[in-house]
């Protein structure tokens, strides 16, 4: 998780801020998951996530296909930039451009399994 986090914040900007792991006696979590997070948080002037790593007993899936993040950009510039940077490593499923209602859209599963969409009105 920590290391998702680290690079949303490569191409955001902002801070990353670990508030607590599964060390918690109160948890009653398995060794393996001490040093696993249980809240963290990335933020920057426009945009907070917060994120965890998967609870103990629980199956983790090879993808987050059921959940999408959607994000609007003021210039279709700005949106190219962080829809390069975002998808890097990814998979693109439709490419950043003007689409036929006129705005700029384009969505991608980043490398991490995350399916992101991203626009911005003309």
């Amino acid at each position: 998780m920590r290391r998702t986090l680290e690079f949303y914040k490569s191409v955001f900007g902002g801070t990353v801020e670990i508030v607590t792991r599964y060390d918690n006696p109160a948890m009653n979590a398995p060794e393996e998951y001490r040093n696993k997070i249980l809240h963290a948080r990335f933020h920057n002037d426009t945009i907070t996530i917060f994120a965890s790593d998967i609870m103990p007993g629980k199956t983790a899936h090879g993808t987050s296909a059921d959940v999408a993040l959607s994000l609007s950009y003021a210039t279709p510039e700005e949106g190219q930039r962080i829809f390069d940077a975002l998808s890097a490593g990814g998979h693109v499923h439709i490419p950043f451009k003007k689409q036929f209602w006129g705005d700029y859209h384009g969505n991608f599963t980043d490398k991490y399994g995350i399916r992101w969409m991203l626009n911005t009105a003309n």
